[in-house]
């Protein structure tokens, strides 16, 4: 079977010459009200089955994605479910769930992209990170390549009731400790919130 996201492991990982280790990613979080918009469309999904991650991705992690989008208009967008071949030979290829870049008009994927996040069903999201994180590093590189090299990228890997975030920089992943979830849509959008601001600084766009 040939290599691709997916099937990235902790090996595979460590081959890519990364090192990850545990820490708080993020401190002082500042609660963001989450907009009428949103609740009414994840009160929409209570009613729907959600025993896939397709439908997940379309009834609770899309909607918060786009929140995020609409809270900071001109900061970024988000590509859902595109291919992202970005080295094959080191199994650096295949589908994201979702891909945010700062360029907040683009059409197609365009650097600086500034997170992934990794949809997941049950697994336990601990064991769903080697993929989030080659796509981490996937993302990194291609912003080196289309001449917007990052300072870091943030990763997420979540069943849609739960998150818990990453960072790569450079060589160096960091796995946060702390999980945050649509118990606490504030606290979970302040998180996103911080991550965003992170890039704050020139617009990219047309």
């Amino acid at each position: 079977m040939k290599k691709s996201y997916s099937n990235f492991a902790v090996a595979d990982i460590k081959a890519l010459g990364l090192n990850v280790v545990n820490g708080h990613l993020f401190e002082q979080i500042q609660p963001v009200a989450p907009g009428e918009l949103l609740l009414q469309l994840l009160a929409a999904g209570e009613g729907v089955p959600l025993q896939s991650e397709k439908a997940k991705s379309e009834m609770l992690i899309s909607p918060l994605i786009n929140a995020v989008r609409l809270k900071n208009p001109k900061k970024m967008t988000y590509f859902s479910g595109y291919q992202f071949n970005v080295d094959e030979k080191r199994g650096l290829k295949g589908f994201c769930d979702f891909l945010i870049s700062k360029k907040y008009n683009a059409i197609f994927i365009e650097s600086p992209l500034l997170a992934v996040v990794e949809a997941k069903h049950n697994q336990d999201l601990l064991d769903a990170t080697p993929q989030c994180i080659a796509e981490m590093y996937a993302a990194q590189i291609f912003n080196e390549r289309e001449g917007h090299p990052s300072t870091f990228i943030y990763g997420a890997v979540t069943t849609g009731y739960e998150w818990l975030f990453l960072r790569l920089a450079g060589n160096n992943v960091i796995v946060d400790t702390a999980r945050y979830g649509l118990k606490n849509i504030p606290e979970l959008l302040g998180v996103w919130q911080i991550v965003i601001d992170s890039f704050a600084g020139s617009e990219v766009g047309g």
